[in-house]
């Protein structure tokens, strides 16, 4: 029983402690991952490229609904490939080497914390980095921004070992790493990362020259360089090979395009200062106290200079960019929880400093505890639920009374219990939603019509249902009309809305209906969840009727 409290509070010897929480976290990121259909927007546009991927035997060439698909590399695609190899091609598989990359970015983040402030700081820097809300929100979104944060933090990880203990593997691994990172996302990141080293050589050495050249000497560059460039460019290079301006117009765009040209209101400086304080949240005000507790001496900014420099670089280069788009700061969130590391570790103010510090830490564990009893109520969770928001209120009130072991300990890690509990009641909602997402039983009523072409696309009326290619196996045509699709030649398929099922002869059989949400979006999660619990009590404002036809090919 002791030693079990003992990891409770933080306060169990470090392997074991390290692996407790690993596990804890690893059950909160699995469970009820691969549930959900494939969510639209943006998992579609991966899920169905990899779907065709198999289709055509082409893994070099990205296709979305049989079209080029230049906009982002290939290593995402082809991690989810790799999956869909080993474990067939399902939700599950799509998602799981996002989870992965997701759990190896909390491990990275630890490493970093131990690297440079010691075992306990790792397990800071571990425990804050896995439940930051934004991290949440795409940890198993089959997207790129967990594997871009994975090989961005390897990447840094890389360096700064192997800058610190003057070990070339480690810089070598971090060239392949930048390498991987550029296969991931695009060039710009070569800037980025690039950026970050920099600024960090430049200040630790005092901007003495001499030192200055010294260190950019031991970074190995000739070598390491084109190792990066080499892993980063080469499917680019292959692309415009094969396609040229094409693939260089709609490349470009997605990467400098985007931050060069792109619309925008501005300026907007303080943009990823607002994005900052919702992202790490339940840790926004203890990374704003720490901050300017930092910022008062010299000494204490030398503490958190790499990651200082990690996150000013990223602030400078995304304000002047004109895209402003709030997953960009995710691969900046290990250098926001190591920048609260110190203060937790040597800083230990005494005083008001001392409550203000702790306030950090229970006062958004006090709304979270809150939150879980209210989304259980508001969500109309399963009864079992309570007793989860019970333990978390339970937990919460253990670890501000207690007096065993490390009061900073337990100081910080009651967030992290109050995160674990309520991201366990929320994952009892996602398998409920699916009435309102019913994609996968489109494709299988679809698929089930009797000598159904596969060259026959789909018609969409009026919009288009992005993940509708994934499980329908074939070509989406969106924006379709009653007209586009009375006229298209041969056997016919649409996916109509309710109003327009009239416009349609007996010729045409109804293969399904049901409800749809009826916004072209679900990546704004918060909304969509408001429009299910709606459609639970009767309002269904946000839900159209759909029906499935088809019009067999006349013999």
């Amino acid at each position: 029983m002791k030693r079990f409290l003992q990891l409770l509070t933080l306060d169990a010897p470090h392997r074991l402690q390290v692996n407790f929480l690993l596990v804890l976290i690893t059950f909160i990121y699995f469970f009820q991952f691969g549930v959900n259909d494939i969510w639209t927007p943006n998992e579609s546009f991966y899920a169905e490229a990899v779907r065709e991927m198999f289709e055509s035997g082409n893994f070099l060439e990205i296709f979305y609904n049989y079209e080029p698909r230049y906009n982002k590399p290939p290593l995402t695609y082809w991690l989810m490939a790799g999956s869909a190899w080993v474990f067939g091609l399902s939700e599950f598989s799509l998602r799981l080497p996002i989870v992965l990359l997701g759990l190896g970015s909390v491990w990275l983040t630890y490493l970093l914390g131990k690297q440079l402030y010691g075992n306990q700081g790792g397990i800071y820097a571990l425990i804050m980095m896995a439940f930051t809300v934004q991290l949440l929100a795409v940890k198993q979104y089959a997207s790129p921004e967990m594997p871009l944060t994975f090989f961005f933090t390897l990447t840094l990880y890389g360096f700064i070992k192997g800058y610190q203990e003057n070990k070339s593997k480690y810089l070598y691994m971090s060239y392949i790493a930048l390498g991987l990172t550029i296969l991931t996302k695009g060039f710009p990141y070569l800037i980025i990362i690039s950026g970050i080293i920099g600024l960090y050589i430049l200040t630790s050495s005092s901007f003495q020259w001499k030192r200055i050249k010294h260190e950019i000497g031991m970074l190995k560059l000739p070598l390491g360089l084109p190792i990066a460039l080499t892993i980063g460019l080469c499917w680019i290079i292959f692309m415009y090979i094969k396609d040229g301006q094409n693939f260089w117009e709609v490349y470009y765009r997605e990467t400098f395009g985007r931050a060069l040209t792109k619309d925008s209101p501005g300026l907007q400086p303080l943009f990823y200062f607002k994005v900052i304080t919702w992202s790490i949240l339940p840790y926004t005000l203890a990374f704003i106290y720490a901050l300017i507790y930092a910022m008062q001496r010299k000494r204490r900014i030398h503490r958190i200079l790499f990651p200082l420099c990690w996150l000013l670089v990223m602030l400078i280069i995304f304000t002047v960019a004109k895209g402003k788009i709030p997953t960009y700061m995710i691969q900046a969130h290990p250098a926001l929880v190591l920048i609260i590391v110190p203060l937790l570790l040597r800083l230990n103010p005494a005083g008001w400093s001392k409550k203000i510090l702790m306030a950090t830490f229970i006062a958004p564990s006090a709304l979270i505890v809150a939150l879980n009893f209210w989304m259980v109520s508001f969500l109309n969770l399963s009864a079992w639920v309570y007793g989860l928001a019970g333990l978390s209120l339970v937990m919460f009130v253990f670890l501000l009374v207690s007096k065993r072991g490390n009061p900073i300990n337990r100081q910080v890690v009651i967030p992290f219990w109050a995160m674990f509990f309520i991201l366990f009641s929320f994952a009892t909602l996602l398998p409920r939603l699916e009435q309102y997402r019913p994609y996968d039983i489109i494709g299988q009523k679809v698929n089930q019509i009797p000598s159904l072409s596969v060259d026959t696309p789909i018609h969409i009326e009026g919009t288009l249902i992005h993940n509708i290619p994934y499980y329908t196996q074939r070509k989406a045509l969106r924006d379709a009309t009653v007209a586009s699709i009375q006229s298209h030649p041969g056997e016919k398929l649409a996916l109509i809305r309710a109003e327009s099922l009239s416009e349609f002869n007996s010729n045409y059989q109804k293969v399904w209906s049901g409800l749809i949400y009826d916004f072209p979006s679900e990546s704004q999660f918060a909304k969509f969840i408001m429009a299910c619990v709606a459609a639970d009590n009767g309002d269904l404002k946000k839900f159209t009727t759909y029906y499935l036809i088809h019009q067999p090919l006349k013999k």
